[in-house]
């Protein structure tokens, strides 16, 4: 890392400063990666002023100045089947990264989430001498428990969003931080059920029902069509429920094949789910984002034939929900692959919405997921990690 001295004459002292040639990496391959991407590059700046970010991504860290090498949509696949389908179009990315790494000499990498590709970078920086940092890792606790070894070799620090992983990673020699969760700070609300039903000519008075069918698009185009399968038959059996497409897509709209009853809301994911009465939602981060907002949800998921039987293979828990992974016990409910039935997900979502103890039962226990889950600041306290241990190499 490269500094300068600037001299107080009046004073005699001496103060060093950071340059603005701080060259950083940073890589993910899929939407929730990019957001939480763009906030740790902001918290960065604070500390590295003038610092030069390139890397994968997509327009959330473009937008905070991130010069792209390749588009998310490059690696964002889901399932063993779909990744082999794309393995050209990965090992091209690959071996370009390699080729500026080799030629750029940035001082760090920081891999997010993703680590079906970012583990194959790593090892290739850890022999050009650049620190590793893995920010939000691999979900080893749930499968994939082979990576620990080449984490230990080819990761200098693991930054990790749940307490329990702390130990886990600490366990196998990988020299680990716990930050907290980032979707504590990244959750923005900026209208309450009211303003936002106002706005989008919704009747605050009957019931809500959001769609979440996930961030990448191999995921919506499985999932979206059993929702609105699912939006459908509920429909029919209580037609004054109202329906909510919150996205980030605007693409998703060709998807909806012009069905009047499910209205898609741009950019504004947070404040639908704070509206919803209940949600149907893929696993993943977002029923998490159900927990920090009380909405009761049911999980759904759906890939390949071929992906779903090594997943069931390789998988070690018995939830694919991270609200219920963290709880420890199915707090909301889950249908997976070949349990997916439009008829029980539809009778599910009524009894969420009918039966209010018992979504207040639902309630309390995403109450329990928050505590378990909830320190703030992670993009900032990831931030100030990286900072320091870049500033031990000076």
């Amino acid at each position: 890392m490269q500094y300068a001295k600037l001299t107080f004459l009046d004073k005699g002292t001496e103060l060093c400063y950071r340059m603005v040639m701080v060259k950083i990496f940073i890589i993910t391959g899929e939407a929730s990666g990019d957001l939480h991407a763009s906030f740790l590059i902001r918290e960065l700046r604070k500390g590295l002023p003038g610092s030069m970010f390139y890397g994968v991504g997509g327009m959330k860290m473009q937008e905070e100045g991130v010069h792209l090498f390749f588009g998310i949509e490059h690696l964002s696949v889901i399932g063993f089947w779909e990744v082999v389908k794309k393995l050209n179009t990965i090992k091209r990315i690959l071996r370009s990264l390699v080729a500026k790494m080799r030629e750029m000499k940035p001082d760090a990498l920081i891999l997010i989430d993703s680590p079906g590709f970012n583990l194959r970078l790593a090892p290739f920086a850890r022999m050009l001498g650049i620190k590793v940092f893995y920010y939000i890792t691999p979900q080893v606790w749930a499968w994939g428990g082979w990576r620990l070894r080449s984490m230990y070799k080819n990761v200098d620090y693991a930054l990790v969003i749940f307490p329990f992983e702390k130990q886990i990673f600490k366990s196998y020699g990988i020299n680990t931080f716990y930050v907290g969760h980032p979707i504590i700070d990244e959750m923005a609300l900026r209208k309450n059920r009211e303003d936002f039903c106002k706005e989008h000519a919704l009747n605050p008075e009957k019931p809500i029902v959001a769609l979440l069918p996930g961030s990448r698009e191999g995921e919506i185009r499985r999932i979206l069509p059993v929702m609105l399968s699912i939006s459908d038959e509920i429909k029919k059996r209580k037609p004054e429920i109202q329906f909510i497409l919150p996205t980030i897509y605007k693409e998703m709209k060709a998807l909806l094949h012009d069905r009047a009853t499910v209205k898609m809301i741009y950019g504004e994911t947070s404040d639908g789910i704070n509206a919803a009465d209940a949600a149907v939602a893929a696993s993943g981060t977002v029923t998490l984002e159900t927990a920090f907002l009380r909405t009761p949800c049911v999980i759904i998921y759906k890939v390949s034939i071929l992906s779903y039987l090594i997943a069931k293979w390789l998988i070690k828990v018995p939830y694919i929900g991270l609200v219920n992974i963290v709880r420890g016990k199915k707090i909301v409910p889950e249908y997976t692959q070949f349990s997916i039935k439009v008829h029980h997900i539809a009778t599910e979502i009524l009894r969420m919405l009918d039966d209010k103890e018992y979504a207040m039962r639902i309630k309390s226990e995403l109450d329990k997921v928050i505590t378990s889950v909830g320190k703030k600041g992670a993009s900032e306290n990831a931030a100030q990690i990286i900072v320091a241990k870049l500033d031990e190499e000076k």
